[in-house]
């Protein structure tokens, strides 16, 4: 796991009350000062940073009392003025160097402006001081994990549940320490025991769900947070991690209830709306995704994530031009390099294929790191046709990336097109190396070696394995139900096919094989209505009408 698995111990937002940010003032101040700290309170009880700061200002040179100095900061945080925010951070712990707040408040914003041995050696400081810290305890564990030393911040956490047994937050956090070290049994204690003093909280339950998914499966856990969620559906967190597991099992039309009932609760919340949006996408449900976005869209107008997901939607739909202009629109550092991808495969598709592949080449320059570089380059030269320089730039990249399980799934593919098969079979074999529980790499393998009429014992093995890690994926539903009809046991495919043809219709290869089994069964006008609709799709696709002719 990633740094955003600390956010929640180490953001911002778990120090910032929207409201009570102003300070009390005491009866021996003055007229002016009392002005000013009226002025900066509801200022910012109203969110008009241009008043609320400078009013601020002058509170503190007027009144630099611990009390008025943590409204300030915290109000200065509230806007976005980090400046500020730590330099009145820092008073506020040097006149008030009793109160443990003022040095977590301090840490929080060094963290923000990239100051992490700073924040560390502060807390260590504040530790040695307030040794009975919970938050502080917490805090400075977090950011030794995140650090690499998850071996300190794993006995400072041990050491405080031996002398506070009753801290849920505490077994939390040693649970996500050890999530984070790929001990899964040790959390999974840890947890429950956090679950136990503190049933109620969303953050326990997710991560307890998490680790279960790291040792027994997404089975194990979408059962853990379905207990959950039924108990407390308003928890926006652990619903959306509930529809993250749908979709991890292929569950994306349970994924898209839990979606569309937390925006009927909750039909403010862009995020919401985002995500319903990305899910639908993914299910490839067009007009579900356009309205869901664009909801997003008139809540949130200044955020470039909605026109994001818009020209991601305009892609699927090979809306081109659209699509452009989408990622045109959004100026956000963050996705400048992504949106340069996408720029450069909608130049691509529109015909502009030099320019692209040109615009890719300086990309990979720039960043010579970047496998997504690659990807984009090897799918975009493939596509044109040039195979042996697609397999080429893949062969570069693995060079440097050995251990990048896209880059090889990415290889095994082009070389099943160029029929190198030794290469795709060596290629996937990596895959599931690296990624053990890649559904999509079993699936794969398995099936060329069906296509090809090979090992076929260990074609079947590799799918019942796809199966297992995934098993509501239409393509491996469609693949199992084909293995099914090449043993001669067409009524046991004829489920697996009419699902995946459900999930996936009108796709062509999914069609000839539902439509092929249903003509073996005898049910040859249900096969030919298949054949027709998938060749509706796809005209000129030889092997449905060859299918339609027979």
């Amino acid at each position: 796991m990633g740094k955003g698995w600390w956010t929640l111990t180490l953001g911002l937002a778990l120090l910032l009350p929207l409201s009570g940010c102003a300070a009390t003032p005491p009866p021996a101040l003055g007229g002016e000062t009392l002005y000013y700290l009226l002025t900066a309170e509801f200022a910012t009880t109203q969110g008009v940073a241009e008043v609320a700061l400078p009013a601020w200002q002058k509170a503190v040179e007027l009144a630099p009392q611990a009390n008025v100095l943590a409204a300030a900061t915290k109000a200065a945080t509230r806007f976005g003025d980090r400046s500020d925010a730590l330099r009145w951070a820092r008073l506020w712990r040097e006149t008030a160097p009793d109160d443990p707040e003022a040095a977590r408040f301090e840490a929080a914003l060094l963290l923000a402006e990239g100051e992490d041995q700073k924040a560390i050696a502060l807390l260590q400081a504040t530790l040695a001081r307030f040794p009975e810290d919970a938050t502080v305890t917490e805090q400075l564990a977090a950011l030794l994990a995140e650090h690499g030393r998850r071996g300190d911040a794993e006995r400072l956490l041990q050491d405080f549940v031996q002398h506070h047994p009753d801290s849920a937050s505490a077994y939390f956090n040693l649970g996500r320490v050890y999530l984070t070290e790929n001990r899964p049994q040790e959390a999974i204690t840890a947890l429950r025991r956090a679950s136990t003093l503190q049933p109620d909280d969303g953050r326990i339950a997710i991560a307890l769900a998490e680790a279960l998914r790291q040792q027994q499966g997404p089975t194990a856990a979408l059962q853990s947070i379905q207990a959950f969620t039924a108990h407390h559906p308003g928890d926006l967190d652990a619903q959306r991690y509930l529809a993250a597991l749908y979709l991890q099992v292929g569950g994306q039309e349970q994924a898209m209830r839990v979606l569309q009932k937390l925006t009927r609760d909750d039909s403010e919340n862009p995020e919401l709306w985002v995500s319903l949006g990305a899910v639908a996408l993914q299910n490839s449900q067009w007009k579900v995704a356009q309205n869901a976005l664009e909801r997003a869209r008139e809540l949130a107008p200044q955020s470039p994530i909605p026109l994001y997901y818009l020209g991601l939607l305009a892609e699927a739909q090979a809306r081109w031009n659209t699509a452009l202009q989408y990622f045109q629109r959004i100026q956000d550092s963050a996705l400048a390099l992504e949106l340069r991808l996408h720029i450069a495969q909608a130049e691509y598709r529109l015909g502009r294929r030099e320019k692209a592949l040109a615009d890719l080449d300086s990309l990979a320059r720039e960043h010579p790191d970047n496998t997504q570089i690659a990807l984009f380059q090897a799918q975009l030269l493939a596509d044109s046709g040039a195979r042996a320089a697609a397999r080429k730039v893949l062969q570069g990249a693995l060079a440097k990336h050995p251990e990048d399980a896209g880059l090889w799934f990415e290889a095994g593919v082009q070389a099943e097109l160029a029929k190198d098969y030794p290469a795709m079979e060596q290629a996937m074999t990596e895959v599931i190396r690296l990624k053990p529980d890649d559904a999509a790499a079993y699936n794969f393998l398995g099936y060329s070696l069906l296509e090809r009429n090979q090992h076929l014992e260990r074609a079947a093995t590799l799918l019942q394995k796809a199966l297992q890690l995934s098993p509501k994926d239409p393509a491996i539903l469609d693949s199992v139900g084909w293995l099914f009809h090449r043993q001669g046991k067409d009524k046991e495919a004829l489920p697996y096919l009419q699902e995946a043809w459900r999930q996936l219709h009108p796709d062509a290869e999914v069609g000839e094989h539902l439509g092929r089994v249903l003509w073996d069964l005898g049910r040859k006008t249900e096969a030919r209505a298949i054949w027709r609709e998938a060749l509706r799709a796809h005209p000129d696709n030889a092997t449905l009408k060859r299918a339609l002719h027979q």
